[in-house]
């Protein structure tokens, strides 16, 4: 009898333990969920004017910059990937991106990036930045952005990552334009 008491405590304290932790779970909107583009990009719009001998635009590979390392899309000036994607709670869009080694050195003057969401009615850009990893050594790395799709909570959206070839008032240059994105995905919080 003395076990089956102790059998049904230690049950009735598992049942409380259980409970707590779902009734936690639900209150902070449960797991995050998450969106990984890399794995959508077969379905995503692309396009791209890049008729340079090498890498194919569009192209996915394990990349290390300055140690660091991710899946990367390579997608050289004037390229452009548009994903559909509806928005979790909370959701924020994670992506690192970056200059390939070989770009570091060569003549050019940069690439710039640009990340922009439209929501079918209006287009917002969110992140414009010229990375030029030649004439900035701190440009030597992935580098990261983060971007609140709050805003768009529930909605379908379009995610919309561009390259450029470098200033916008000197964007004939495309040499060593070898821009890639990193692993972009959509996380809900």
């Amino acid at each position: 009898m003395l076990n089956n008491k102790k059998i049904v405590a230690a049950l009735a304290g598992l049942a409380v333990v259980v409970a707590v932790v779902a009734f936690w779970a639900l209150r902070r909107g449960g797991a995050p969920v998450g969106v990984d583009l890399l794995s959508r990009l077969p379905e995503a719009q692309k396009a791209s004017d890049w008729r340079e001998p090498g890498d194919a635009p569009f192209t996915v590979s394990a990349v290390t910059l300055a140690g660091e390392t991710h899946s990367a899309i390579f997608a050289p000036a004037f390229s452009r990937i548009r994903w559909k994607v509806e928005v979790p709670r909370r959701g924020t869009l994670e992506i690192f991106y970056g200059v390939r080694e070989d770009g570091w050195t060569g003549e050019g003057n940069g690439v710039q990036f640009r990340v922009g969401v439209s929501d079918g009615r209006t287009y917002e850009e969110y992140l414009k930045e010229i990375v030029h990893p030649r004439e900035r050594e701190r440009d030597r790395r992935w580098l990261s952005a983060t971007i609140d799709l709050s805003a768009y909570e529930g909605q379908l959206v379009e995610i919309n990552l561009n390259t450029d070839a470098g200033p916008p008032r000197d964007d004939r240059d495309r040499r060593g334009d070898f821009a890639l994105w990193g692993d972009p995905r959509v996380i809900g919080h």
